[in-house]
């Protein structure tokens, strides 16, 4: 019988990549509650209209990458592709923003792309959100967030974070009509896919990585022309917050959002690789995007990284805070015992024990050292009638005699 294989662009997660998930994802929550961020979750299952009012017709995630369908009932929904738009709409729904108003998601997103390493069809992302009135103050504490998450997890010195501004929506309005009009001018020299963008949405043009564009673009009206001074102040703040908070950044004045929602601050966390998906965290401003669901007129910052890739940079993949322990016996009529100790234990620190039941002993040794166990417990029948248990440590291969009420205490603090 022929193999199901898993659908195109998702994977099954296991064994060490489960477990850098899991440690990437620790991390962050951690982070997350020390600076008083609250958990959301939202459904996978959305509305439609949640995108395709806030992401705009024209992006390409509303335009040929959300996985949209009608259901039974006839309703249009879609599989969540982002989490912004998404909060957006549970803090209307909810009234959220009269209670906490930091929040912080992790899950699964789809969008159907051509998988490639780092991209998946069904990916996951974490991410946090700042709603509130408009301050350049909470843009600079997402990204202290980004930046202390991306030290723990031991990638932050191979990144570097890149800053533009999109300013408010007056600024953003006209820079757009005088850059139309440029790209307009010089449409002949443009690829083809970025003349259709050129129609739709001309910003989009800018993040173009074909040759023929780039030399359109580095000659393309400079957006800080265009910043009223509102605008202009609250970037020319945000700056000297990065510089006295000693952050290191790149001012890149052709990042932009193709999304609808965003104005003011945008940034991106990129690794110095030469290729289109270097970008392993992105985040930015969204003022107005509470108000177009309904709501208050709140501003909003924040940011998402992939957690595939998140975990692509990882210097090491293997979770070293846990130590694995196993456990048997040499004989079969003592592993209910293992079961009776495993029952009552209480283990405070982050191990991993497991217990090995087929095999003799020489077997049930080799099992253990193959599954990269730091030692192993061995209940013997001469030191069961002693009330004592073997501890084998395998880095030292050293042996000693522990008495069974003291078999916790050694875990916890001795191992």
């Amino acid at each position: 019988m022929q193999k199901i294989r898993t659908v195109r662009g998702t994977k099954d997660l296991y064994g060490v990549e489960i477990l850098s998930h899991n440690n990437v994802l620790d991390k962050f929550c951690k982070l997350c509650k020390f600076y008083n961020y609250n958990q959301i979750c939202t459904p996978i299952l959305e509305h439609s209209e949640v995108f395709t009012k806030s992401l705009g017709i024209s992006s390409d995630i509303v335009s040929k990458e959300m996985y949209n369908f009608i259901d039974q009932g006839n309703e249009s929904l879609v599989l969540r592709p982002e989490g912004t738009a998404a909060l957006a709409r549970a803090i209307v729904a909810n009234s959220l923003h009269q209670e906490n108003n930091k929040f912080f998601y992790f899950g699964p997103m789809f969008r159907r792309e051509r998988p490639q390493s780092g991209r998946l069809r069904q990916f996951h992302q974490v991410g946090v959100e700042y709603v509130g009135k408009t301050n350049y103050l909470y843009d600079l504490e997402v990204i202290i967030l980004a930046e202390k998450f991306l030290g723990e997890i031991g990638i932050r010195d191979k990144l570097v974070l890149e800053i533009n501004t999109l300013g408010n929506e007056q600024s953003r309005s006209s820079y757009n009509k005088a850059l139309k009009e440029f790209l307009i001018n010089n449409s002949t020299k443009l690829s083809e896919a970025s003349k259709k963008r050129l129609q739709k949405n001309p910003l989009r043009v800018l993040d173009s990585k074909e040759s023929e564009d780039q030399e359109i673009i580095i000659k393309s009206p400079d957006i800080k022309n265009y910043l009223d001074p509102e605008s202009k102040n609250f970037f020319e703040s945000l700056i000297k917050g990065l510089d006295k908070l000693k952050i290191k950044y790149k001012l890149n004045r052709f990042l932009v959002r193709g999304l609808d929602y965003y104005n003011h601050t945008a940034f991106e966390y990129k690794t110095s690789e030469i290729k289109s998906q270097n970008t392993v965290l992105a985040g930015g401003r969204y003022d107005g995007l509470i108000k177009s669901f309904g709501g208050d007129d709140l501003g909003g910052v924040g940011w998402a990284a992939g957690v595939e890739r998140l975990v692509l940079n990882l210097l090491n993949l293997k979770n070293k805070e846990d130590r694995m322990v196993c456990i048997f016996s040499t004989n079969e009529n003592l592993d209910i015992e293992i079961l009776k100790i495993l029952n009552d234990i209480k283990i405070k620190k982050k191990i991993q024990i497991s217990f090995l039941i087929t095999g003799n002993l020489k077997k049930k040794l080799s099992k253990a050292n193959k599954i990269g166990a730091y030692g192993c417990l061995i209940f013997g029948e001469d030191e069961w009638k002693k009330n004592q248990i073997i501890w084998k440590e395998f880095k030292t291969g050293n042996q000693k005699l522990i008495a069974l009420n003291e078999i916790e205490n050694f875990l916890n603090k001795d191992l």
